[in-house]
């Protein structure tokens, strides 16, 4: 009973420690003393930052601390997510290769139904990490995004992204509900 309840309080450093070291160890692949050493030193000053940064609120009504991803869901969103920056990846490609380069710049400005400040900010550093998509800038709800393609435009719009992010946290959202008052300014 008493390590299942450690269990419940620590988990979240316990598995940060390990993704942490897992991480180092991929990216380092050396045993020798030293660099275990000074892997063991920036995991702990890491995970020391971290936690410090844990008490300041990302916003004035909501602490860092206050919800929860699922973990499950998580990992589903991660893999998804890699095959969405391949296939931009690849899309992109083609548009700057051809021969007539079918660019399209545009702003497009949304407002996003996600459930926390935290979901906001996976969602714009999901749009900026697919290829063709950055996000410039989030207010509150609001979020203003550089698209390459009108094709980017439609796919930004609509709504699976936010969709998949917000079901990290929540049990049901649709598509269509998550996306709306659209604005483009194309140039």
């Amino acid at each position: 009973m008493q390590a299942e309840s450690f269990w419940l309080r620590h988990r979240g450093l316990i598995l940060q420690a390990l993704i942490l070291t897992a991480v180092w160890f991929i990216l380092s692949g050396r045993l020798d003393l030293i660099y275990l050493f000074w892997g063991f030193i920036s995991i702990a000053f890491t995970m020391w930052l971290f936690n410090r940064l844990r008490s300041i609120p990302l916003a004035d009504h909501e602490p860092y601390g206050s919800t929860r991803i699922i973990i499950p869901r998580l990992i589903v969103y991660l893999v998804w997510l890699v095959g969405e920056i391949i296939k931009s990846g690849v899309y992109v490609t083609y548009v700057i290769l051809h021969p007539k380069m079918p660019i399209q710049p545009m702003l497009v400005r949304f407002t996003s139904k996600q459930p926390n400040v935290l979901a906001r900010v996976i969602l714009g550093n999901s749009i900026t990490l697919t290829p063709g998509t950055i996000t410039l800038d989030i207010q509150g709800d609001r979020f203003v995004v550089h698209a390459l393609t009108r094709d980017t435009e439609e796919g930004l719009v609509s709504g699976d992204m936010e969709s998949r992010v917000a079901q990290l946290y929540v049990q049901v959202c649709k598509a269509e509900d998550m996306c709306y008052d659209i604005d483009l300014t194309t140039s």
